[in-house]
């Protein structure tokens, strides 16, 4: 009985900690569980959810991206330039957003790939870049007056669902399938596991990973495109904490920087779980450097949970 009880345990930890943080707060703080706060949660956290799928493809993979927050602010600065000073229409302005974002990513595993490096140490390099281009090109302005129908994008509803929650749902859907129903999908878990082999058994490794990262840049330039519209602005600094998030709700979702496994429903919780305490401590009255540390306790607590999983399963074996 007690080992199947922690085998349940092991495979419902999220739900049951997303799960107690509601209850928690629920008590805590009157005005949380409302359907309005709930809402606003998802409609929070729907950009961060979307950027988390192509960084946990990244992480399955064995890589990482430490750029993902400069990316979104590269592309936040480039929907303000074309939208508010270029007066270019929304449906190109996107367009060429989403091809932007695939080259960022792409840039990112040639950069891992050519100098033969592991991809955080290439995408630290990137960050560094990718910030710099962000502030020197938006001169640190922040962009205002984007179109009615842009807007409509990040703070519009279909009936009572917010827009930007239909598309967090259609890329959760998007990601789920490429990763379980796709030979690409099968060959980013077969490159985390053991790149060598998989390179043996005939796949080009180097393609397939750039092609990741490329994916990854498409998701990470929805991500930007969802903020920028739901906040109505755009600056370089717009998603600053990003990519401490997406890596903590990878990690808490059971994804290691080891790669081979893992999977996007986990994260997806992983991201509300955070989101929901986030939200729960600010409702009580805390600051932004209260979720810092409670973000920070999250991080420790999911790397010593993955590392304490690790040794049973060695003991098991």
């Amino acid at each position: 009985m007690g080992k199947s009880i922690r085998r349940a345990v092991e495979k419902y930890y999220l739900f049951i900690l997303l799960a107690l943080s509601i209850l928690f707060f629920a008590i805590a703080a009157p005005r949380f569980f409302t359907v309005l706060n709930l809402t606003n949660i998802l409609v929070q956290n729907s950009y961060l959810i979307i950027a988390t799928i192509g960084i946990a493809m990244i992480m399955i993979s064995s890589g990482a991206d430490l750029s993902v927050s400069f990316q979104i602010g590269i592309l936040s600065v480039l929907l303000g330039k074309l939208m508010t000073k270029a007066s270019v229409p929304v449906i190109p302005s996107l367009l060429i957003t989403l091809a932007v974002g695939a080259l960022l990513g792409s840039v990112n595993g040639l950069c891992a790939i050519k100098l033969k490096v592991h991809p955080m140490v290439a995408t630290m390099a990137t960050m560094t870049i990718y910030q710099g281009i962000a502030f020197v090109w938006s001169n640190s302005e922040t962009y205002f007056n984007f179109p009615a129908a842009f807007k409509k994008i990040g703070q519009g509803y279909i009936g009572p669902v917010p827009i930007c929650v239909i598309i967090m749902l259609v890329a959760v859907a998007i990601g789920y399938f490429i990763l379980n129903k796709t030979y690409f999908g099968r060959y980013v878990y077969s490159i985390g596991g053991n790149e060598e082999a998989t390179r043996l058994a005939g796949v080009n490794t180097k393609k397939v990973r750039l092609l990741i990262f490329l994916t990854a840049g498409l998701f990470v330039a929805v991500s930007a495109i969802v903020l920028t519209s739901r906040t109505g602005s755009a600056n370089a600094s717009i998603a600053a904490d990003a990519m401490f998030s997406c890596f903590t709700a990878c990690i808490l979702g059971g994804i290691s920087f080891a790669g081979g496994g893992g999977n996007i429903l986990s994260v997806i919780v992983s991201v509300l779980v955070i989101g929901v305490i986030a939200n729960g401590i600010q409702m009580m009255g805390g600051t932004i450097y209260t979720q810092y540390i409670v973000k920070g306790v999250l991080l420790v607590a999911a790397i010593a949970y993955d590392n304490y999983q690790k040794a049973l399963r060695m003991k098991e074996d």
